[in-house]
């Protein structure tokens, strides 16, 4: 349903989680059709590895783009890890992931972090206004999906006539009354479309925005490498297995893994201490799950 000329393309771009090849792939693509407006929705970091390549190119979008950036539940991880005294996570499974990102994490990007907002409107003079934010306008870790009684909620509070979220990692074109609603899903860490990366691209002459879904491949096999270079394997095993299987096939399986290291670590030890859970319980779920500690089916 696009009309003739088209003056004007925002890209969306949400929850990277440092997965730096897809991020770079998204970008790449986009300047090719000469977009230079960019709307991020947050979760730039964790679970991947390379966070310090990843805000390179987010600074880069900063500097030299015309952006818009939102703070995500990641972000918020991160500075509220600061405001305890840095003190919690422990290399394993449970947050190994997010120590290792919080060691390659500056000042410069916790400032960052501090100064975004978790909703903002975006608007240009001739379009129509675009309200965005991460989960949900009031909380970075909200979840909408379509046709639920929260995100009706969310939405009657809603003024402009597009509304962007993200965090769940599902991409989705929904309407609500007279409101468009895009979860333009993961960069990073997709679900569904085989693991190709995904982001929305957003078109207008001026008058309603146009949305086009975007899935991308990319040199996973590089990501892939990445992982093992940088240690995270090491340091995380099951959680970043669990990554690289969402990234090889766009399934999702770390809250099933989670949960059944958690039950079989209680079932033998009588309790749970998170974030001590010993890595045999891990890999006895990750076994049942039939995932290797490379992210492929067994």
């Amino acid at each position: 349903m696009e009309r003739e000329g088209l003056t004007m393309e925002v890209a969306v771009f949400s929850d990277i989680h440092n997965n730096y090849e897809a991020f770079k792939a998204c970008f790449s693509y986009c300047t090719g059709r000469g977009i230079d407006r960019y709307l991020l929705l947050g979760d730039y970091v964790s679970d991947c590895p390379e966070p310090e390549k990843t805000m390179e190119l987010v600074y880069i979008l900063r500097d030299y783009f015309r952006s818009k950036f939102i703070r995500g539940n990641r972000e918020d991880y991160f500075l509220n890890y600061r405001d305890r005294g840095a003190t919690g996570w422990q290399n394993g499974s449970a947050s190994g992931t997010l120590l290792y990102t919080w060691e390659h994490l500056t000042d410069r990007d916790l400032y960052f972090f501090e100064k975004l907002p978790i909703t903002d409107v975006w608007e240009e003079p001739g379009y129509p206004a675009i309200t965005l934010c991460h989960g949900a306008p009031d909380q970075s870790n909200g979840v909408l999906l379509k046709g639920r009684r929260n995100t009706r909620r969310v939405l009657s509070g809603i003024r402009t006539s597009v509304f962007l979220h993200g965090h769940h990692h599902e991409q989705e074109a929904y309407r609500y009354r007279d409101i468009n609603c895009i979860n333009p899903g993961s960069i990073g860490v997709p679900w569904n479309e085989g693991g190709k990366a995904q982001f929305a691209i957003l078109k207008s002459d001026g008058g309603e925005w146009i949305e086009e879904l975007v899935q991308l491949d990319y040199d996973r096999e590089a990501e892939y490498r990445a992982f093992a270079e940088s240690g995270l394997m090491e340091r995380a095993p099951a959680w970043a297995a669990l990554v690289m299987h969402t990234l090889r096939t766009g399934v999702d399986m770390t809250e099933t893994v989670m949960l059944r290291a958690t039950q079989l670590c209680r079932e033998d030890r009588g309790e749970v201490v998170w974030p001590d859970i010993p890595e045999k319980y891990w890999a006895q779920a990750l076994l049942e799950n039939r995932i290797d500690l490379q992210g492929r089916d067994i």
